[in-house]
């Protein structure tokens, strides 16, 4: 019992004292080395062939392990065969025919291995792998092996002098650490040789196109809000080094097709909350990256316009009049309700192209417009399942006048601020009124200011240099009555925001203002003119900013910066989602 005490004590101390987890992670100083083994690859070799020794340390019969490298090595006959090579100690090379002892030392410990070299001769090598077809940039190792008059085989790769017919197209190693190893340059043919006593063995290597080795696959927001896009960017790493983008070539899948699916160029369309893999593949590899989708799934949606309040769900409108049209969705994630701005997501039609149109020309933005007197007209806004729907009501009185409002304005050098047009219609018994800003011809007599005549631009007035202008709208062969801009130069102190640090709501949609102090103690709101960035559009981002400047919709827990530019002055929101 006490024997066997001992025994397993001292097991125990061996194994920690060289670290052991099967493998020995340094050298043994506890245990003794008692005896050692020296095996060869070849027990007999042809004369000018070499083999590799190796040395398998015996410790006091409790473990065993290789100690090549320790070793020290001595031949009884240096005629016969010798260690020629410093730089691979444990490799023997026969000279002439005989036999030699070798013997290998480790420690005062010494074992011997009886080597024959043969009077046999190199009659055939071969170069292996035949005839391969490698791709441009990858490295691979060749292998040389003899055969001899005695029938024998022996591995020559060592032994062998290698060389390549065309450098420019593949180069081969006949350096003593990596001998064989072929390195492809470019497309095209070379012939690798392998040359053991004047006898050659070759076999021609074709170098293709550069292959794929792995795609990855990013996209500048991981987190996206439902009924939103994101896009993916794929970048493949060939085996000549190169990393080309591959987008426009991979194929394109989501796991969760519930969730987001995307299409050929990397474009994901996200639908509902939840998190789905988008995987790009090409040519049997594949990249992945994650995609999570906040902000509720859609419920319901609202259908409104601008300056126009519908009466017992309908839209009362004249003709040929455009109207700016705006698609809000209510959210929900089971126990919280958003609701956001989605003009751009919704697919927008109408029951009958002859009677109205929309034309949703990007961002958050979508024109109505009536085209013919009727009753049946009808507007829809669909998402997936969901849809609104609203009746048109649209008839064609007389223009009688328009009239612009407000009919002055005071603005600072490098501001802006809207002007409207109001038309008063008749059908011979009563009169109405309906906005007609962006069907108006707009233009300015100075070039103190300038008025825009597109879009939501339509009406709006940039003041440009010190001095006043005279704006007017023209719509229908009525002229407005001119409004008054005076422009002044004043000198900017400071840009302040309406917030410095704010909590959003995931999904929620909230409107900052940015305002101008000026030296002369003036301020003016230009919440408009200002450019805003979000630096972090996985936490929050603008909900739209050309249609919307300045507004925010939380996206998912972090923190964003909110950076507002104007005149020179920057401010900042610190923007945290919980």
């Amino acid at each position: 019992m006490i024997k066997q005490f001992w025994s397993c004590f001292i097991i125990m101390l061996a194994l920690s004292g060289c670290g052991w987890d099967g493998t020995p992670t340094r050298n043994n100083d506890f245990i003794p080395l008692t005896s050692i083994e020296i095996t060869a690859v070849y027990q007999t070799i042809a004369a000018k062939t070499s083999t590799k020794l190796t040395v398998t340390g015996n410790f006091s019969g409790l473990f065993t392990r290789d100690i090549t490298d320790q070793a020290t090595w001595a031949s009884n006959d240096t005629t016969v065969a010798k260690f020629v090579n410093a730089s691979v100690p444990s490799r023997v090379s026969g000279l002439i025919p005989g036999n030699a002892v070798l013997t290998a030392t480790v420690g005062g410990v010494s074992s011997t291995f009886n080597l024959t070299v043969s009077n046999a001769t190199i009659t055939t090598v071969t170069v292996t792998p035949a005839a391969p077809s490698i791709s441009k940039g990858l490295s691979t190792q060749f292998s040389a092996s003899g055969t001899f008059s005695d029938l024998s085989i022996q591995d020559l790769t060592f032994d062998a002098t290698w060389a390549s017919t065309d450098p420019s197209k593949a180069t081969v190693s006949d350096a003593v650490a990596s001998k064989g190893l072929v390195q492809t340059i470019a497309e095209g043919t070379s012939t690798i040789s392998a040359t053991f006593d004047n006898v050659i063995g070759s076999t021609l290597l074709t170098v293709t196109a550069p292959a794929l080795q792995s795609i990855a696959v990013s996209t500048t927001n991981s987190s996206v809000l439902s009924l939103s896009g994101a896009t993916f960017k794929a970048i493949g790493s060939y085996s000549d080094g190169t990393t080309p983008d591959i987008t426009a070539l991979v194929t394109w899948s989501s796991s969760s097709t519930g969730v987001a699916t995307i299409a050929a160029g990397g474009t994901a369309k996200a639908l509902s909350q939840g998190t789905t893999t988008i995987t790009a593949s090409l040519g049997g590899i594949n990249g992945t990256s994650s995609l999570k989708v906040t902000g509720g799934n859609l419920t319901g949606i609202t259908l409104s316009a601008a300056n126009i309040t519908p009466v017992n769900g309908n839209m009362n409108l004249v003709k040929d009049i455009v109207v700016h049209m705006t698609a809000t969705g209510t959210f929900s994630n089971g126990s919280t309700t958003y609701t956001r701005d989605i003009t751009g997501a919704v697919v927008w039609s109408t029951n009958d192209t002859a009677l109205a149109t929309v034309v949703a020309p990007g961002g958050n933005l979508a024109w109505l417009t009536p085209l013919a007197v009727t009753s049946a007209a009808k507007v829809t806004a669909t998402s997936g399942s969901v849809s609104e729907t609203i009746n048109l009501i649209v008839t064609a009185p007389t223009l009688q006048s328009v009239a612009i409002s407000p009919t002055s304005i005071n603005l600072v050098v490098g501001t802006s601020a809207p002007l409207t047009v109001k038309g008063t219609f008749s059908n011979g018994t009563s009169t109405t009124t309906q906005d007609v800003t962006f069907n108006s011809t707009w233009s300015s007599n100075t070039a103190a200011a300038s008025v825009g005549n597109t879009g939501l631009a339509k009406g709006v007035v940039s003041g440009d240099s010190a001095g006043s202008a005279a704006i007017i709208a023209a719509y229908g062969g009525k002229t407005s009555t001119a409004a008054t801009v005076t422009v002044v130069t004043r000198t900017l102190e400071s840009l302040a925001l309406n917030a410095i640090t704010f909590s959003a709501t995931v999904g929620n949609q909230v409107a900052f203002t940015a305002t101008a102090n000026y030296s002369d103690k003036t301020s003016q709101i230009v919440t408009e003119d200002t450019v805003w960035e979000i630096d972090k559009p996985s936490v929050a981002i603008l909900a739209d900013s050309v249609n919307q400047p300045g507004q925010v919709v939380g996206v998912d827990s972090g923190s964003a910066t909110l950076k507002a530019s104007f005149g020179g002055k920057i401010q900042t929101v610190t923007i945290t989602v919980p």
